[in-house]
């Protein structure tokens, strides 16, 4: 193993180094995302052509000496931030857009979720915001995405009180690199 060495683990138990470009395309994923919709992670707003990469996979970063707890709490809240948008965006069927999953890959991305251990009990929060989401969006039929007044009998539980905590990781994050510099 190289120094530096950062990876995430795949559903059959392997691991897939990631490069620096790739962290970085990460970075610049979840800082857009923060930027974009602290205020309003309801009503977010996740352009699919541009949100590519596979985000569940990176709920398992990890990485040597070399990679920061610091750093990582960032990637995880980030993700789990960009998979609440994510989530907000797919199950909004008059404004959003289900482009950004696609139908096949939500068990495999519920089944990182479930798997994932959150730190606190913001993570946990978000963790289940998620987990409703996903359900919503795996229990959405073809009908219901052309029915543009369509709303799923669990929407007000996966709203209710999501900018609240999701804010508070992106506020979290601006703070403390206004208090580093």
């Amino acid at each position: 193993m190289k120094e530096g060495y950062k990876f995430i683990k795949l559903p059959d138990g392997s691991e897939r180094e990631i490069d620096w470009s790739e962290l970085n395309q990460l970075k610049k994923d979840i800082l857009w995302i923060f930027d974009e919709n602290f205020g309003d992670i309801s009503n977010a707003f996740v352009p699919p052509k541009s949100f590519t990469l596979k985000y569940w996979e990176y709920l398992t970063l990890d990485g040597d000496k070399w990679f920061y707890e610091e750093e990582k709490t960032f990637y995880r809240r980030g993700v789990l931030v960009v998979l609440l948008c994510l989530c907000s965006e797919y199950v909004d069927v008059p404004g959003g857009s289900q482009d950004v999953f696609h139908r096949t890959e939500l068990p495999t991305i519920a089944k990182y979720v479930e798997e994932y251990f959150p730190r606190n009990q913001q993570e946990q929060f978000i963790k289940d915001k998620i987990l409703i989401g996903l359900s919503i969006a795996r229990s959405m039929t073809e009908d219901d995405v052309k029915n543009n007044e369509f709303m799923h009998e669990d929407n007000d539980r996966y709203y209710q009180d999501i900018n609240i905590v999701g804010n508070a990781f992106i506020l979290d994050y601006y703070k403390s690199k206004m208090k580093n510099n």
